[in-house]
């Protein structure tokens, strides 16, 4: 067989300036892991970084100027929810909502951030019925006794009870699919209860949504502010972090974690672990919940809830693309004396004194962000977040009167600031794995 001869012809001078001119601006990096492998990312300079950014960002800020009527009393609300890898598989699990409630007395402002992990229904659903589930409450303890204000223990007792409950709900809809021992469930019958999708994800009674809310995960971040701003209610389930930045005329900004992380990085939540399973060295190691959970404390996660039985059941019947269910079947040996994980939220309450003018923002996030200040202590982190909105507000409108966005301006300083390339580097590395965590901010202006 003969050989084939490809002549090629030599580039022009042109040809090779245009080649070096469209790979000028790209560079290898190692993503500080350290290893031998580099990928490829793109230098981006202003004002293409910023808009870039922005994209996939997406930056809202609340009241909404389309909104024709918002209330004289809503609060400045910015937020952002940032995944830069955009494969439909690594999509951000994030969810934040912000909404105003006019209840009797006057109008509330509720702010979350919800986690997600395992799949994108557990989160769909806790972000969904969160919400309304509180407002209905609220709104009945103001009707029963009218003030602009509940007391304070009150409104606590309110959120910790309706997120004890939106998490006993998911458990209570699963476990009614099998009112028997799960052990004697037919096989031929438990699939086909675990696969059925009904109409949809809104079909609630079909088996494979009541299955995937409650053996997804999700943690809470919830805020409340009433209608006259002297209290702030922050009820936490999980990882989030919320930070509150206050601002005086003589120590600037300065910032304070309002709440405790409950995950495996916390010693007192392990501890906790531990002592509620002392016969069980493996109910948390790798300081991870069973060795599978970093979060110590979510909503669903029931399989590590309920007893043994209904994890091998899901984990052995339920088709579904995010579970992969050889590796989830070597945890369920070490379930003996469930549940492992809590469901029960801290809740804390900050009297706002607007009598010494402090300026004050709220920042809500979810673990990626905090992630991004790895090795730094808690208060030097809050300290960073205080300075990067403060510097944000303080900044005032830009030119063309467009104020800043608080929570794009963390998340910003967080990826890099004004290091061009550390942004550039985050925002467009070719990887095909995802190299950060889904980071949500909401930032909630109080003065």
């Amino acid at each position: 067989m003969g050989m084939r001869v490809i002549t090629l012809t030599p580039a022009t001078s042109q040809e090779q300036q245009r080649a070096l001119e469209e790979v000028k601006d790209f560079a290898l990096t190692d993503m500080d892991r350290g290893g031998q492998e580099r990928w490829t990312y793109r230098m981006l300079q202003e004002p293409a970084l910023t808009e870039h950014l922005e994209r996939i960002a997406e930056p809202r800020t609340f009241p909404s100027t389309s909104n024709p009527r918002p209330s004289s009393s809503a609060l400045a609300v910015d937020a952002v929810s940032f995944q830069p890898c955009r494969s439909w598989h690594h999509r951000s699990q994030d969810r934040y909502v912000v909404e105003e409630w006019p209840l009797p007395g006057g109008s509330w402002t509720y702010t979350a951030v919800f986690d997600g992990h395992m799949n994108h229904d557990a989160v769909d659903h806790v972000s969904a019925v969160v919400g309304p589930l509180l407002r209905r409450e609220l709104d009945a303890a103001l009707r029963a006794a009218p003030s602009p204000s509940c007391p304070p223990n009150a409104v606590a007792d309110l959120l910790r009870r309706t997120l004890e409950r939106v998490d006993a709900d998911l458990i209570s809809a699963f476990t009614s699919l099998f009112p028997a021992d799960p052990t004697h469930a037919d096989p031929s019958h438990a699939h086909a209860l675990l696969n059925d999708k009904g109409k949809g994800p809104g079909d609630g009674a079909a088996g494979h949504w009541r299955a995937a809310r409650a053996f997804g995960g999700s943690t809470a971040l919830v805020a409340l502010v009433d209608p006259t701003q002297a209290n702030l209610w922050v009820a936490n389930i999980g990882d989030c972090v919320a930070v509150l930045a206050e601002k005086d005329g003589r120590e600037g900004w300065r910032g304070t974690v309002l709440n405790v992380i409950h995950n495996g990085g916390n010693p007192q939540e392990l501890a906790r672990i531990r002592s509620e399973h002392p016969d069980e060295p493996e109910c948390t190691w790798n300081d991870r919940v069973l060795g599978f959970l970093a979060p110590t404390r979510a909503l669903g996660d029931a399989w590590l809830k309920l007893p043994a039985p209904y994890a091998a059941l899901v984990f052995g019947h339920l088709d579904a693309d995010w579970l992969a269910a050889e590796a989830m079947a070597q945890h369920v040996p070490r379930i003996r004396s469930p549940p492992y994980l809590s469901a029960a939220p801290d809740v804390y309450h900050r009297a706002l004194d607007h009598g010494a003018r402090v300026e004050r923002v709220l920042v809500l996030a979810s673990d990626g962000l905090s992630d991004l200040y790895d090795g730094c202590a808690f208060g030097e982190m809050a300290r960073e977040w205080a300075g990067a909105v403060g510097g944000a507000a303080d900044a005032g409108p830009s030119p063309g009167g467009r104020r800043a966005n608080l929570a794009l301006a963390l998340l910003r300083e967080a990826i890099g600031g004004a290091d061009a390339q550390l942004v550039s580097r985050t925002l467009t590395v070719e990887m095909e794995e995802r190299w950060m965590d889904d980071t949500t901010i909401v930032a909630l202006r109080l003065s």
